[in-house]
């Protein structure tokens, strides 16, 4: 029997029975986590990434039939792992005098597991009673997809271009981050590349170091006609200056020094500070309630993306750097700033509005663009609008940029209506807009488009659908 086709009081069970498993393991996670030093548990993590990025590669090179053993597997459960790492931390004081275990390393793995399978089931069984709903008898597997995304879909995405992304999104707010943090918008984007590139390539940075250094040693030896082990000594007394290169990468190999983005970036520390927990400073999310501890429960890693451990601030999870950074800084940018709101809100929404032809500047050499399109919905006959229209030999794009709509933190498990509400918003609406406007260019063999000018309507061309052998409605979020 499907879940689906369970009585409802079974599967009431079944959902109050994975919930308990989540909330059990999540809590033993966080007390494995409490107890080991956060420095090597890193290092242990990331040292069993590459590992198995090492292993992936020789199963490829040997595996006659084609098939691999494939990293993915591997690659998620990390990934899921850092985040209740990253989680743990925040929620826990401090400890002293701490030393790793490894079965317990282990065993955080083991846990992290369990906890997203059960997590997949409960998105299954939790799902499975919603009877009609927003979206009539697609509503359970929308909530199932929205569920089952909320699970999955972190990490998995390309880190190359973070520092183009925060270029092009913090660039109208220039003026108030040099104010702020006394760094302008391209000095940021270039700290959080550097913090995307030091975990990609961190560790193989560091493995050449250290053989470049064990090269060295070893060629000193020979001059010296002496073993390895008997030439360390004199080695190391002309080694002085990279004593301290070799320190940064041994830690970066072993001991999640990849992570720390006090070391590998120039980004302020006030910046930093704001967008990190201090160790103990989360209550809220193994705090009890229907969904304490478990994935369904909005990881303090969306609020606040870093970590301070010691002195430094560390990326444990660093595809939440970008994918909750930028909402995190932004939000403590209005934060310092309060006074800065409106102007913040008109900015974002033209940068929103001109993003798609501003990238694709070169593509479009030549378009007629036109932006705040207004015209009159021949069906209501009341003024619309629709943000940016592009025309481009016989290729219309229809671009609807929803700036003032943000997609919920708050877990579909939680608030499954909020999910709705923004789905409505940043999906539904912009299909609609979009429909809307290709409706009136159906309308009538040539229609008019307006642009607004001290507040009347004025007509500022004309269009033929006839025209355009391609139209292309774009929704950006």
């Amino acid at each position: 029997m499907t879940i689906a086709g369970m009585p409802e009081e079974k599967r009431l069970a079944v959902d109050k029975s994975l919930l308990e498993e989540m909330k059990a393991l999540a809590v033993h996670m966080r007390d494995l986590v409490a107890q080991q030093p956060p420095n090597d548990l890193l290092g242990y993590i990331y040292g069993q990434r590459l590992l198995g990025g090492l292993k992936d590669t020789e199963s490829e090179v040997g595996n006659q039939g084609g098939e691999t053993d494939p990293l993915s597997n591997l690659v998620d459960d990390t990934q899921f792992a850092l985040e209740y790492v990253h989680a743990s931390l925040a929620a826990t004081p401090e400890l002293d005098e701490l030393t790793l275990d490894e079965a317990a390393c282990a065993e955080i793995f083991e846990c992290a597991s369990k906890l997203r399978m059960a997590a997949m089931f409960y998105a299954m069984a939790s799902s499975a009673g919603t009877n009609n709903g927003a979206f009539g008898h697609d509503t359970a597997d929308i909530e199932f997809h929205a569920k089952s995304s909320w699970i999955l879909l972190r990490g998995n995405r390309y880190q190359v271009m973070e520092g183009e992304f925060y270029g092009f999104v913090l660039a109208p707010h220039d003026k108030l981050l040099r104010d702020t943090y006394g760094m302008g918008a391209q000095d940021i984007a270039t700290g959080f590349q550097d913090i995307a590139n030091a975990v990609r390539v961190g560790q193989a940075n560091a493995i050449e170091v250290m053989m470049s250094q064990f090269d060295d040693a070893q060629a000193f030896a020979g001059a010296q006609g002496k073993s390895l082990e008997d030439a360390m000594p004199a080695w190391m007394e002309t080694q002085v200056a990279d004593q301290n290169a070799a320190s940064v990468a041994f830690d970066d190999m072993l001991r999640g020094g990849i992570c720390n983005v006090s070391r590998h970036t120039e980004l302020p520390e006030a910046l930093l500070e704001d967008l990190a927990f201090i160790r103990g400073e989360d209550s809220e999310f193994f705090a009890e309630g229907p969904y304490a501890g478990t994935p369904f429960q909005t990881l303090p890693a969306r609020k606040k993306p870093l970590i301070k451990i010691d002195d430094n601030y560390y990326a444990v999870d660093p595809c939440f750097v970008r994918d909750a950074g930028y909402r995190a800084l932004l939000f403590n940018l209005l934060k310092h700033c309060p006074d800065y709101r409106k102007e913040f809100e008109v900015k974002q929404k033209a940068m929103s509005e001109a993003a798609f032809f501003q990238i694709f500047e070169n593509q479009f050499k030549g378009a007629k663009i036109n932006q705040e399109v207004w015209y009159k919905d021949p069906t209501t006959r009341q003024w619309v609008e629709n943000d940016t229209l592009i025309r481009i030999d016989d290729v219309l794009f229809l671009v609807e940029a929803k700036a003032g709509a943000a997609a919920t933190i708050t877990s579909p498990a939680a608030n499954f209506p909020r999910h709705v509400q923004s789905i409505q918003d940043l999906v539904v609406k912009a299909y609609n807009q979009c429909k809307r406007f290709l409706e009136y260019l159906n309308s009538a063999e040539e229609v008019p488009i307006f642009e607004r000018k001290d507040g009347r309507y004025v007509e500022c061309d004309r269009i033929c659908l006839a025209d355009y052998r391609l139209l292309l409605p774009i929704g950006l979020v």
